[in-house]
């Protein structure tokens, strides 16, 4: 299944390190994940979330990612090895973030680029349990074509008045869940009022919690230490409120791509 995740604002509702968290709860239940981050500008987690031995690796030679998976397909056959080679890899292997490669590579390269990631995407979907593409903010037309290549779109809002009155603008997809991120319950714009508002989002809207030790962690370039630290029989016994809803937005992705493979 194709998911992507995307924004109407630049940096609000923690897109990135949301996908990641995601990612990372869905490969407990042993799929591999692949994780392409198509935001030439964005806080990707290849450059700021992520911290270990290969990512330096990565950067220093500087042949990494979508663009150098693009050249190697030129010569040879598509399979799963070039894209994990071409990706940062962790939690045990079963997460690989393919990120674009130089930060000019779909200006440069224009609709190739975007042909060469929907092909892409259309062949990892079967040597991967999920694909999540991490779309540019707002209104972009590179966002626009990843997110009509997607089974699933992840609309990320922030929990703010200003942006939830921009949702009637909003492009409506077939199979769609809103997400909102850095949540405080106390608000009064809590998920069910925002759902009563917005009749749109009834039954397909999820929260994630504000989690100041992620949050913190992400800011560090530590995430990846945070989330090797999950304990999955532990989160789901209920200490941990932020895992519980992040497991439920999985849970409503997952149903809105089985939605979409029965209208099929």
């Amino acid at each position: 299944m194709k998911i992507a995740f995307w924004g109407p604002t630049p940096f609000a509702g923690r897109k990135s390190s949301n996908l990641l968290f995601m990612a990372v709860l869905s490969s407990f239940s042993g799929g591999e994940q692949l994780v392409i981050h198509a935001d030439e500008k964005g806080s990707g987690p290849e450059h700021f979330l992520l911290s270990g031995r290969d990512r330096r690796r990565m950067m220093s030679k500087s042949e990494f990612g979508l663009e150098l998976l693009d050249r190697m397909l030129r010569c040879e056959r598509f399979d799963k090895s070039l894209v994990v080679n071409s990706s940062y890899s962790f939690a045990e292997g079963r997460v690989h973030v393919l990120p674009v490669g130089r930060a000019d590579y779909f200006q440069r390269e224009g609709t190739h680029a975007i042909e060469v990631l929907g092909a892409i995407t259309d062949r990892a979907e079967r040597e991967f349990q999920h694909v999540w593409i991490e779309a540019p903010a707002g209104n972009d037309p590179l966002a626009a074509a990843l997110c009509s290549m997607a089974d699933v779109v992840v609309i990320n809002l922030a929990q703010s008045p200003w942006e939830l009155s921009h949702m009637g603008e909003l492009r409506q997809y077939a199979h769609e869940v809103f997400l909102i991120g850095a949540y405080e319950k106390r608000s009064v714009f809590s998920g069910h009022n925002i759902a009563q508002l917005y009749p749109r989002m009834q039954g397909r809207c999820a929260v994630i919690p504000y989690q100041k030790e992620y949050l913190l962690a992400c800011l560090r370039g530590k995430a990846e230490e945070y989330l090797s630290l999950l304990n999955p029989k532990k989160e789901a016994e209920g200490v941990h409120s932020f895992y519980q809803k992040a497991a439920v937005a999985l849970d409503l992705i997952e149903r809105a791509g089985e939605e979409r493979d029965v209208s099929e």
